[in-house]
């Protein structure tokens, strides 16, 4: 995976993950940097497509599925197409909650000391509080 791979997404086609990475972490998770100049990735998967953030100062990525940032999880209707009845029973099986908003941390980058949080999924608002308290 290139660091050249991440592009920042001002224009129309990234500006919903961009906005979602922007407005819900106005401060690194792992840094505690203000205004993280974050970049995204697309990951397609099989189960579900994610999207990956990166930040620029330590190099963490943190990644949200399409159906979390999009604000798709969140609404009634979701759960009646096929994509959110999947994503809705993927989160189940997994223990989640299915209308919760999960980023998961896919790397730590450069900030070592949260390195016990790699490779886990946080609910969107505990790892909004982790960040204010950096």
């Amino acid at each position: 995976m290139g660091m050249f791979d991440f592009r920042r997404c001002d224009g129309f086609t990234g500006s919903i993950p961009q906005r979602f990475i922007d407005t819900n972490f106005p401060k690194c998770p792992m840094c505690g940097t203000n205004n993280p100049y974050w970049k995204l990735k697309d990951k397609m998967g099989f189960v579900e497509n994610r999207m990956l953030f990166r930040c620029d100062q330590c190099g963490c990525i943190l990644s949200a599925s399409v159906a979390d940032f999009t604000g798709f999880t969140k609404s009634k209707a979701a759960v009646l197409t096929t994509a959110g009845g999947i994503n809705a029973l993927f989160k189940k099986a997994s223990g989640k909650q299915v209308r919760t908003v999960y980023v998961k941390v896919e790397s730590v980058g450069s900030a070592q000391t949260t390195k016990l949080y790699e490779g886990k999924e946080f609910e969107l608002e505990e790892l909004q509080k982790l960040a204010e308290s950096l």
